[in-house]
């Protein structure tokens, strides 16, 4: 790549860096991770309550959030997401995800028929306690962006306590992941949901 090209894709970055900052990012490109093995999308199905998350501009202070997947008929994954945001109430999103034929632990997600799938690759799980979740996107290998949760099947795990989670934070640093970017928000004192 010749001198010119370079510059060109440092000036780039350092610009979406600057639209990227509330979002959590490191120089280089994404850390390389390994996924779940044999993962079996129909044993990850049911409800996942968010233990502790990198922060996201979409889900900003956001807490109480729980993410419950199902079967659709074409094979893919119903993703429904709830969350309570302080001083708007609760609010959910429904998504479809699509896990790849050659390696089902790395799905791709999207929230819009028109938006393009995101990451959504399972590293690790055990089907009834946790799961790992890691999504990241490298501009032109000079920086990326991550998101990473941690899931438990148990709220009571997810009281903004790090230690209730620590082996999990554990399986995120021996992946390169930085953990000390974790927030905690948790399952701890959540309004009641209500209906219209």
């Amino acid at each position: 790549m010749s001198a010119k090209i370079q510059f060109a894709c440092l000036l780039v970055a350092v610009y979406l860096v600057g639209s990227i900052n509330a979002q959590v990012w490191d120089f280089g490109p994404c850390p390389k991770v390994t996924v779940q093995d044999n993962f079996d999308v129909a044993s990850y199905l049911g409800v996942w309550y968010e233990a502790a998350r990198f922060y996201a501009e979409f889900q900003g202070d956001a807490r109480c959030v729980v993410a419950e997947y199902s079967l659709k008929d074409n094979g893919h994954v119903n993703v429904l997401n709830s969350a309570y945001f302080p001083g708007e109430g609760y609010q959910s999103a429904v998504g479809d995800a699509k896990a790849n034929p050659d390696n089902p632990a790395k799905l791709g997600v999207k929230f819009s028929r028109w938006s393009p799938r995101a990451k959504y690759w399972v590293l690790d799980t055990d089907y009834v306690e946790s799961a790992l979740v890691h999504s990241c996107t490298s501009i032109f290998g000079l920086v990326n962006v991550q998101f990473n949760w941690i899931l438990v099947r148990d709220s009571s795990l997810s009281t903004g306590d790090a230690s209730k989670i620590q082996p999990q934070l554990t399986k995120f640093e021996k992946q390169g992941i930085d953990v000390s970017k974790f927030q905690f928000y948790g399952h701890v004192n959540c309004p009641p949901a209500t209906t219209v």
